[in-house]
């Protein structure tokens, strides 16, 4: 959605260095694909297959959507989704837009065209997805997609107009469906001031497929509050759409502030009447516009540096695929329900001999047994709170389990 920079005088320098130092160069492992059936959208196809897959069976598939002034290259090297594919035998789609359609490379979601079904742009994107599933062993209740600004936008589109398509999706710097129908009232989104009820924003989704009755697809939100192109409100915005959508309150069930050990980022969960996580909504302090990474060498450090990302100590491409159930996510075993006082409570997580452990958790419990190792001990206190822990191995390399929160009830 980083579309809008043009607009801002005091940016224009900025963009026009990173016209003229960025390159699109792709990257060697993607291979282009001229041929995949009606091209109303005029865009180009990119894909990544892992070095090894089983053909005898059917193989998940992601499909990832770049911001302005990038390129498919550029965001697979941002995101390291092909270094996830290649260890977890999935493959990766990546629709590129074409700078004869807009100059700074962006999807056009802002045009009515592209939003509205079986038109423009998400047409062309579905024939490549459609593509893949004739030609490939493609799973295909696990297909996902994900981007970043004018690409969130759009895998926001994909996601309204064909909902039985997509398992999940993850929005970074998006917004809501249809929150803008041409410039201005794009620019009024970007600004944070389209403000509607959960159910306007609903009604527009539901408006696209007015006959269908299957479930949508889960969705994940990341929103910086310190975003200068998409405004935090957007995340807002899209999280009542999507809440009202899947039917659900815009409350969030669960908040888990300091997710991950991180102090920035506070994770919101919606859950439904099955209890399933349907929208996820990370709010990140001191994110602008911008991925969140954790560059290394360690197996699960990842992403690039560069414009539109930054460091936060966080991978989310990683945990962007474990919020889609794409690959098993590191969990803490124990009670996530406990009485006020409760005594001898143990968490754990699996036991590697090489490794250490460093446990965290509410102040008011006292602890009877931790030695770092794989699990800990304690009496709890009187409130609900987190338990989280690393686990560092003799490479130095860090893993962090998803938090626990566990909730404390009175035994009155």
């Amino acid at each position: 959605m980083n579309f809008i920079i043009p607009f801002f005088n005091k940016t224009t320098f900025i963009v026009f260095s990173i016209l003229i130092f960025s390159s699109n160069l792709q990257s060697q492992d993607l291979k282009r694909v001229k041929h995949f059936g009606k091209n109303k959208g005029h865009l180009k196809m990119y894909v990544h297959t892992p070095p090894i897959v089983d053909k005898t069976r059917s193989a998940p598939m992601v499909v990832v959507l770049h911001g302005c002034l990038q390129c498919a290259g550029k965001v697979a090297r941002q995101t390291d989704w092909n270094k996830l594919a290649d260890e977890y035998g999935f493959y990766v789609l990546y629709p590129q837009q074409r700078s004869i359609n807009n100059p700074m490379k962006c999807f056009k979601f802002f045009k009515r065209k592209h939003a509205n079904k079986n038109r423009g742009e998400n047409y062309s994107i579905m024939q490549m997805v459609d593509f893949m599933k004739t030609n490939y062993t493609i799973d295909s209740s696990k297909v996902f997609i994900t981007g970043l600004s004018a690409g969130a936008a759009m895998s926001v589109i994909m996601m309204a107009d064909y909902p039985e398509t997509f398992n999940a999706g993850a929005i970074f710097a998006g917004a809501g469906y249809k929150a803008g129908n041409g410039y201005v009232t794009t620019m009024m989104a970007m600004l944070g001031l389209r403000v509607k009820s959960a159910k306007k924003w609903g009604n527009i989704v539901r408006k696209q497929n007015p006959y269908y009755s299957g479930n949508y697809p889960r969705m994940i939100i990341y929103q910086g509050n310190s975003d200068w192109v998409v405004n935090k409100r957007n995340g807002v915005e899209l999280m009542k759409q999507w809440t009202d959508v899947q039917g659900i309150s815009a409350q969030p069930d669960e908040t888990i502030k300091n997710y991950v050990n991180i102090k920035d980022i506070e994770r919101n969960v919606y859950k439904n009447s099955e209890k399933k996580d349907v929208v996820i909504f990370y709010k990140v302090n001191k994110l602008s516009h911008a991925l969140l990474i954790d560059p290394g060498k360690c197996k699960y450090e990842g992403g690039r540096r560069g414009i539109f990302s930054k460091d936060k100590n966080y991978f989310s491409t990683l945990w962007t695929a474990y919020d889609f159930g794409l690959i098993p996510t590191p969990i803490i075993t124990g009670k996530s329900f406990v009485l006020e006082q409760e005594k001898n409570i143990t968490f754990s997580v699996p036991m590697n001999l090489n490794s250490t452990y460093q446990w965290t958790f509410p102040t008011d419990c006292s602890v009877i047994k931790n030695d770092n190792t794989n699990s800990i001990t304690l009496n709890w206190g009187t409130s609900s709170g987190c338990i989280n822990v690393t686990e560092t191995d003799s490479n130095l390399c860090k893993k962090q389990f998803q938090t626990l929160f566990v909730t404390s009830t009175s035994n009155k």
